[in-house]
């Protein structure tokens, strides 16, 4: 009986153990099962609170500056009409000059196409909070449409035609003309290419004609085809177009549009404070451009047109002179206005529109308390564009900031969970049992602390695995692309 007692507890005894070796096996490998579930597994609160700091800081930069940058320019903070008076709100566009395939041949594929993107966005996005918040009633680009228009062949011009009104749509019931050509339009002066000026002025309308607009009569002047001395087929047109302006009936204050600027003496016709160059205005000729229109020339439209100020593109950066022109045996003065390139890629710091208010009633002088004043029908105002380089900073700041966090993370758990996801613990989440419970003992609340860095939601792995670590990177950029390409895009 003893015997087989003694049996019976060595056989419990030997199944007991070899029972707890079969639970701590597959106890062993329950815990690998779930070590590898976490090597592999997303941070996705690391993943979220990144993907919203990037949020708004697209946010802010893709919206918030841009509308401070509208919010300046406002036309109530600048105008200056008698109360009640409804002016006519004209915008000027110069230079967008959109980037092509061919305009930076020294560059490789992948680099030509994020900086067209990031041109055509920041053309885009402009336009649209231009039309949405200023909502001038009309709008003229001053040529320089495409960068080498001039050049390509008629299927490749149709595709960028079409590329550059998808960039700047039309706005419904307000007057948008595209007409003028720019020296990358068409060339310049002798080496005007014919077919080139042909298809501009077939889609986009008479490179020279005038328009009435918030009672004022608007000149659109093809300079660059005027200065044709060789072909009289492409200067015939802007020609007969001036003498006939000219021998007409204008009785409405006249503005001149052109592309390049009239002839000037830079020693003496300085550009002012506006222009970010220190240096005189450039009096330079080379192959397809001219700075300035020759001074016969300019002194033939100025007497023919007589504007009141003009307006013109072509130099990329600001410059405001005035002209004197003899006009029926006396001198007249005219303004005249370069304006800012609106591109951000025109090697200037801040790209810029020109504002131009109209306010010309049927009887100029008007009566206010008995007294009797007269004033100019036309104010005007550069508009700063948002600094977009700014923009490019900070996002390459956020990403430089990104990559050092995600090692960090993963190459580093252990410091991580030390120091960064406590903090981010007491940062991020809410705890209502810290005001209620008394203060532990020193020895307890240090290895409370410890227990709470370890157990942390915030804590890591603090075993390093490749594959957790390009699962995370890989999640964490879709989500911050998916944002980039939706305030590009659709915004």
């Amino acid at each position: 009986m003893v015997y087989r007692n003694r049996s019976k507890s060595i056989l419990s005894k030997h199944s007991k153990k070899s029972d707890d070796k079969v639970h701590h096996k597959s106890h062993s490998k329950k815990k690998s099962k779930s070590k590898n579930k976490k090597k592999s597994r997303s941070y996705w609160r690391h993943i979220l609170i990144v993907w919203i700091l990037w949020l708004g800081l697209i946010y802010y930069y893709e919206s918030v500056v841009v509308k401070r940058a509208m919010r300046k320019c406002q036309w109530s903070r600048w105008e200056n009409w008698p109360e009640g008076a409804e002016s006519h709100k004209v915008g000027l566009f110069a230079d967008p000059q959109i980037m092509d395939n061919y305009s930076y041949p020294n560059r490789s594929q992948i680099v030509n196409y994020f900086t067209r993107v990031l041109v055509d966005h920041y053309h885009r996005r402009n336009w649209k909070y231009v039309q949405y918040y200023l909502d001038p009633d009309s709008n003229f680009f001053l040529g320089d449409l495409f960068d080498g228009g001039r050049y390509w062949d008629d299927e490749y011009w149709i595709k960028e035609y079409t590329r550059f009104n998808e960039i700047f749509p039309k706005k419904p019931l307000r007057r948008t003309i595209m007409s003028i050509p720019g020296n990358h339009d068409i060339g310049f002066g002798d080496a005007v290419i014919e077919s080139s000026l042909q298809r501009f002025s077939s889609y986009f309308g008479e490179t020279s004609s005038t328009l009435e607009v918030g009672n004022h009569t608007f000149v659109l002047l093809d300079t660059i085809s005027l200065s044709d001395k060789t072909n009289p087929d492409v200067s015939r047109l802007p020609m007969e177009f001036l003498n006939n302006f000219s021998m007409g009936s204008h009785p409405q204050p006249r503005i001149l549009l052109s592309h390049v600027p009239l002839w000037r003496n830079p020693e003496q016709q300085t550009c002012g404070k506006l222009r970010e160059s220190k240096k005189p205005f450039p009096i330079e000729k080379g192959v397809q451009y001219q700075t300035v229109i020759d001074y016969d020339i300019s002194q033939e439209i100025l007497t023919k047109v007589q504007p009141e100020i003009l307006f013109s593109g072509d130099d990329h950066d600001y410059c405001h002179i005035l002209h004197s022109y003899p006009s029926y045996g006396e001198t007249k003065i005219a303004e005249e206005i370069t304006v800012k390139s609106c591109a951000m890629n025109m090697g200037i710091n801040r790209p810029a529109i020109q504002l131009i208010s109209l306010y010309n009633p049927s009887d100029l002088k008007m009566v206010n308390a008995g007294d009797e004043y007269e004033s100019k029908t036309y104010q005007t105002e550069i508009c700063y564009m948002p600094d977009a380089y700014k923009a490019i900073k900070m996002y390459l700041w956020g990403l430089l900031w990104t990559i050092v966090f995600v090692l960090y993370m993963h190459l580093f758990p252990k410091s991580f969970n030390g120091h960064v996801a406590t903090k981010m613990d007491k940062l991020l989440t809410r705890s209502n049992s810290d005001a209620s419970s008394l203060p532990l003992p020193t020895s307890i609340s240090k290895s409370k602390s410890k227990r709470s860095s370890a157990h942390s939601k915030y804590s890591v792995n603090e075993t390093r695995s490749l594959k957790q670590f390009l699962v995370n990177v890989i999640v964490l950029f879709v989500s911050v692309v998916s944002v980039f390409i939706y305030f590009y895009t659709v915004v």
